[in-house]
C-alpha cells in the first residue's frame, strides 16, 4: 500500500498537510505527530505491519495503542480514496 496518486503531503510552519486536487475531495487534513509519521512511511510502498513496528521504535507507547492508531488513520485514508492498496 502507498499514498495514492494526486495525494501529497506538505509541511509549513511544521505542520504537515495532506491536500489533493482528487474529485470528490476538496481541501485539506491537518497531521497530527502519529498521521504525519504514517504518511512519510506511506510515500512509497510498505505495509501496515512495517508502519506499526517502526512507530513502535520511534514513540514509547504500548504496541495494541500503536497498531489501532495505525488503523485508524489507514481506515480514514481509504475513507477519503487517498490509498492504493
Amino acid at each position: 500500500m502507498k499514498l495514492a496518486s494526486g495525494f501529497q503531503t506538505v509541511e509549513v510552519d511544521g505542520k504537515r498537510y495532506l491536500t489533493s486536487g482528487v474529485r470528490g475531495f476538496s481541501g485539506q487534513i491537518v497531521c497530527n505527530e502519529t498521521s504525519s509519521f504514517i504518511l512519510k512511511k506511506l510515500s512509497r510502498e510498505t505495509t501496515p505491519e512495517k508502519i506499526v513496528r517502526a512507530m513502535c521504535r520511534r514513540f514509547d507507547a504500548p504496541r495494541d495503542q500503536i497498531a489501532s492508531d495505525v488503523e485508524d488513520v489507514l481506515q480514514t485514508l481509504r475513507r477519503i480514496g487517498a490509498l492504493e492498496e
